[in-house]
């Protein structure tokens, strides 16, 4: 990732949750929430709570990839898999990925679903992970399970959810 993208998105970040803390802080402050806290207590809650929050979402970045494997049960194709269903899919992504010059190869998982669905995940775009549900195998041909992938590529090579 370019250096400008890098500070770009630092830049989005600091100020979402400046904006966020800034909002929370006006809307307390016309209900007039600050008379229930000591003197310059509201202030101090708005910086805990700026410095909570970009602790969670670092945290919550960094967990990313291991959280979607647990909760949403992925299952992690190896890409030597016999399976030649799962064998196309790995290709797939990884071709995709290849073409859309991301650093690492992202892990190819599936998942038991039967909603048509597909998620990318990951802190960074050297370890991310793409998951499909076998609901959208069954369901989707060729051409259009290539579009999503595409998709889900996509947004790793963007930096975005």
């Amino acid at each position: 990732m370019k250096m400008a993208q890098v500070a770009k998105r630092i830049f989005l970040l600091v100020a979402v949750n400046v904006l966020v803390m800034l909002t929370i802080s006006v809307v307390l402050s016309l209900l007039r929430v600050n008379r229930y806290f000591p003197q310059g207590g509201l202030t101090g809650l708005a910086v805990v709570c700026l410095v909570w929050g970009f602790a969670g979402a670092f945290i919550s970045l960094a967990l990313s990839r291991l959280m979607a494997k647990w909760m949403m049960g992925v299952q992690v194709i190896p890409p030597e898999t016999n399976d030649p269903v799962l064998s196309r899919l790995v290709e797939t992504v990884h071709g995709l990925a290849r073409g859309a010059n991301l650093p690492k190869l992202p892990e190819v998982g599936i998942y038991q679903s039967d909603e048509i669905n597909a998620f990318a995940t990951g802190p960074t775009r050297s370890r991310a992970l793409v998951a499909v549900s076998t609901g959208l195998l069954q369901r989707m041909g060729t051409r259009e399970v290539e579009g999503v992938l595409g998709h889900e590529v996509t947004h790793i090579a963007n930096g975005s959810d």
